[in-house]
Formats: structure tokens, C-alpha cells, sequence
């Protein structure tokens, strides 16, 4: 990530034990539309050596940051270097500068699998109650058998079993 510091600011923290340094770094996100952000960076742990680097920065001046997720889904800031404005080497930063954002929205075919398991899904709930009323153990194959045959039904699919749903009216259904 490429970031512009626009303000740096050190503060000492109390602990039971002793204290600590806290640098709360005012920036320009370069890699994103150069959005203003803020960052608290401790003195301590993996945010250390970005704490190092950042503490005696000037505003204005530009470095590349090293984002990485911790243990606790929180980012830490592992490496920071000064730059020269212009993006890092592909591999050096886990976002490339002035990328645009990926969408995240499904693809047509991926709704359409999804909508396939959630029909497949109901259909083993159905299936698990149909043949749980007064039986007194259940086979996976007949479960499997029939929760297919309700998924036949409701893609419209005909089911040439004996037990299938002939009998049952068609429903016309308009596909979007």
C-alpha cells in the first residue's frame, strides 16, 4: 500500500508494568483514491519496526507499507519503506497502487449453483421428513432417492422412476 504522511504524532501509554509508545500516523491511502486515514502504530510487536520507520517521518513524505492479517483478523503494518511515489514491484505490497476495487457480487453462473444447492438442500430436509413419519430407522439411499426426485420437480425435470411426480400439475414458471 502506498501512503502520503500528512501528520505523525507519538504518545506515551501507562501500563501496570511500565509503558509504551503509541504513533498515531494521519495519511493519504495512495493505493486507494487517496482516501485520509488514520493509523495507530504501537512500539511494540509486529507494528514495531513500522513504528520505527514512521516516528521521525515528515509530512508529505511517501513510503510503501507491507499490510498483513494477525491471529485476530486485525492488520498489522510489517514492513514500512520510504518511496519514491511510484508503486512498489508487483509482490512487494499486497495491493498495487491506485487498483480499483474487485467486485464482490456474484456471477450469474454462481447464482444459479447456489440456487441449485438451496434447492438441494430443501429437498434432503423434505426428504428426511417424508420418510421419518413412522419409520423407525432411515437409509441414506432412500433419503438421497428421494430428496432427487422433489429436486427433479422443482427444475422441472420429469422423473422416470415409478414414483416419480406425474401426477402432479405443471406449473408454468418463468425463468429470469
Amino acid at each position: 500500500m502506498l501512503i502520503q504522511i500528512i501528520s505523525t504524532s507519538v504518545e506515551t501509554k501507562p501500563t501496570a508494568k511500565g509503558s509504551y509508545q503509541q504513533l498515531e500516523v494521519v495519511f493519504k491511502n495512495l493505493s486507494y483514491q487517496g482516501k485520509v486515514e488514520s493509523k495507530k502504530v504501537m512500539s511494540f510487536g509486529a507494528n514495531a519496526g513500522a513504528f520505527t520507520a514512521l516516528s521521525t517521518a515528515q509530512a508529505g513524505a511517501q513510503f510503501d507499507v507491507t499490510v498483513t492479517k494477525n491471529a485476530a483478523g486485525y492488520n498489522d503494518w510489517t514492513t514500512v519503506v520510504p518511496s519514491n511515489g511510484a508503486p512498489a514491484p508487483a509482490g512487494d505490497t499486497p495491493a498495487k497502487a491506485n487498483a480499483s476495487p474487485r467486485s464482490t457480487y456474484e456471477t450469474p453462473e454462481e447464482r444459479a449453483q447456489r440456487q441449485v444447492l438451496i434447492v438441494r438442500q430443501s429437498s434432503l430436509s423434505a426428504a428426511i421428513g417424508t420418510l421419518s413419519v413412522g419409520a423407525k430407522a432411515l437409509k441414506s439411499a432412500d433419503v438421497i432417492e428421494l430428496a432427487q426426485q422433489y429436486e427433479n420437480y422443482v427444475f422441472g425435470i420429469k422423473d422416470p422412476g415409478p414414483s416419480g411426480f406425474e401426477d402432479l400439475p405443471d406449473f408454468d414458471v418463468a425463468v429470469v
